[in-house]
C-alpha cells in the first residue's frame, strides 16, 4: 500500500467532527465524519459558484495482474448510474445547471469534480453521495462502462505516436507491475473483467474512510455541514485499509535500450535519473532542480537543446513521483538519430555544470519565480483549489503541513543543489531509451 493511503487511513481513525483551521496557502477548515469521510471546506464568496471534489485513495496501483484497467473501468462506471440516478444522468443533472462533471485518474487517486452555481450545492452532494452509497454494478452497466473505457484507451493509443515507448520506459523505471502497467490498463484485461471483480474493487476502496469531500467557493459553512451530514453520514464505513508502507522502486542503472517503433513519427529518446521520492526531505531540492534544468523556456536544457543548438524539435519532462519513488524525466523528439547522440552529450554537459559549480543567484531566483508562478496558476480557480486540497489530503502527512511543504523549495540553497546533483545524477541512476523508426 502506498504512503498516500497510509495517511488517509491514519486520519480516518480519528473520526473527528470538530474542525481544524488552516490559513495558508488560503483559508480552509477540515474535519471527519463518524464514518471516516474527510471533509475540507474553503469559503470564497468572490464568485457565486462552488466547486465540489470527491477523491478516493485508489488508482491504477491497486490493479492486480490480469486486471490492469480495473481502476479505469470503475472511474467510467461511476457515471453509469446508482440507486436513484440513471445511466449518464449525473452528466445531464450537472449540465442542466451550467456545470460539467469531470474525473481524474492517477496511480494513487481517483477524483470526481464539478463547479456549479452556489445554490446547486445540495444537488451535487446528493449525486456524489448516491453513487458512493450504492453504485449500480450490473453486467449491463459494466459492459457499457467497458465499451467507454476501451474506446478512450484506443483513442489515446492512436493519438499519441510514442504511446508504446512511454509504456516501455515506465517498465524500465518501475520494475513492479503496480507502477509500470498503463494507467488505463490493457485491452485484453479490460475485456476479461467481470461485474464481481468490479464489485469487490468498489467495496474495498470506494468507501467513506478512503475518501475526502472538498468544497471550495461560495457557501455558508454551517449549512454546508448540515447538508454533508445529511447526505454522507448514513453511508457505512468500509473495511480498514492496511498500514503497510510502500518501498521505493528497485530500479538500478545504468539502463540503455533501443526500441524500434514503426508507429513513431520521428526518432526520439527518453531519459531519466532516479531521485528522491515526494516524502523525502531532499524532495524540495529536486523540485527547484526541475525548474533549473527542464521546466520553462529559460531552463538550461530547453535553452541548450531547443534554442541554442537546435538539437530537438520537441521536448517535455519534469519531476515525476509515484509512491515513494522519484525520477527526473525527459522526452525529446529529433529530426534524425544523429541528433540523439548530440542531445545526450549536451544533456551530460549541462548536468556536469550543475554538479561542478554553484547555481548563480539570478538563475536560482528565476527558478524560484517560475515555481511561484506555477503554484499561483495551480490555485487560480475554485476547481483548481478543490483538486489541490483533495490531493494534499492524501499526499501530505497533515493538511496543517501544506504551507510548509509548498514553501520549502523556496529555501533551497545552491550548495544543496550541488550536493544532491552529485549524489543522484549519476550513471548508476540513469536510464535512456532510444526510439528508432526502423
Amino acid at each position: 500500500m502506498s504512503f498516500f493511503l497510509f495517511f488517509a487511513f491514519s486520519r480516518s481513525l480519528l473520526s473527528q467532527t470538530e474542525e481544524k483551521s488552516v490559513s495558508e496557502p488560503f483559508p480552509f477548515v477540515y474535519y471527519h465524519l463518524k464514518n471516516g469521510l474527510g471533509v475540507i471546506l474553503a469559503e470564497d464568496s468572490s464568485l457565486p459558484v462552488v466547486s465540489v471534489a470527491v477523491a478516493y485513495g485508489v488508482g491504477s496501483r491497486q490493479d492486480k495482474p490480469g486486471q490492469a484497467g480495473l481502476a479505469f473501468l470503475l472511474e467510467n462506471l461511476m457515471f453509469q448510474g446508482s440507486i436513484n440516478v440513471g445511466p449518464m444522468q449525473h452528466f445531464s443533472y450537472i449540465s442542466r445547471v451550467g456545470g460539467r462533471p469531470q474525473a481524474r485518474l492517477s496511480d494513487d487517486l481517483t477524483i470526481f469534480f464539478q463547479t456549479v452555481p452556489s445554490h446547486q450545492l445540495p444537488l451535487v452532494l446528493w449525486l456524489e453521495s448516491d453513487r458512493m452509497l450504492g453504485l449500480t454494478i450490473s453486467e449491463e452497466h459494466v459492459d457499457r462502462a467497458r465499451a467507454s473505457a476501451l474506446d478512450e484507451l484506443i483513442q489515446r493509443r492512436f493519438s499519441e505516436p510514442f504511446f508504446d515507448s512511454f509504456l516501455l520506459f515506465d517498465q524500465l523505471l518501475y520494475p513492479d507491475f503496480a507502477r509500470s502497467h498503463p494507467l488505463h490498463g490493457y485491452e485484453e484485461d479490460i475485456m476479461s473483467l467481470t461485474a464481481e471483480d468490479v464489485r469487490e474493487f468498489f467495496r474495498n476502496y470506494y468507501v467513506p474512510n478512503n475518501a475526502v469531500l472538498c468544497l471550495v467557493g461560495d457557501f455558508h459553512r454551517k449549512r454546508a455541514r448540515e447538508l454533508i451530514e445529511k447526505y454522507f453520514e448514513p453511508i457505512p464505513r468500509g473495511r480498514d485499509l492496511s498500514r503497510e508502507t510502500e518501498a521505493a522502486t528497485t530500479f538500478k542503472g545504468p539502463v540503455y535500450k533501443i526500441y524500434v517503433d514503426p508507429l513513431a513519427s520521428a526518432p526520439a529518446f527518453h531519459l531519466a535519473y532516479r531521485v528522491a521520492g515526494a516524502n523525502s526531505p531532499d524532495f524540495p531540492v529536486f523540485k527547484i532542480m526541475e525548474y533549473i534544468l527542464i521546466r520553462g523556456k529559460t531552463s538550461w536544457l530547453q535553452r541548450r537543446l531547443l534554442r541554442r543548438d537546435r538539437l530537438v524539435v520537441r521536448m517535455e519532462g519534469g519531476l515525476e513521483t509515484r509512491g515513494n519513488s522519484g525520477f527526473l524525466r525527459l522526452f525529446a523528439v529529433v529530426n534524425n538519430e544523429v541528433m540523439i547522440e548530440r542531445s545526450l552529450k549536451a544533456i551530460d554537459g549541462e548536468i556536469s555544470r550543475l554538479k561542478s559549480s554553484l547555481v548563480p543567484p539570478e538563475e536560482l531566483e528565476l527558478a524560484r519565480s517560475k515555481y511561484r508562478a506555477d503554484l499561483r496558476q495551480r490555485l487560480e480557480t475554485t476547481a483548481d483549489r478543490a483538486l489541490f486540497l483533495s490531493e494534499m489530503y492524501f499526499r501530505s502527512p497533515s493538511l496543517e503541513e501544506v504551507a510548509r511543504m509548498l514553501e520549502s523549495p523556496l529555501k533551497v540553497t545552491p550548495s544543496e543543489i550541488v550536493g544532491l546533483a552529485n549524489r543522484f545524477l549519476t550513471e548508476e541512476n540513469l536510464a535512456v531509451l532510444r526510439v528508432r523508426i526502423r
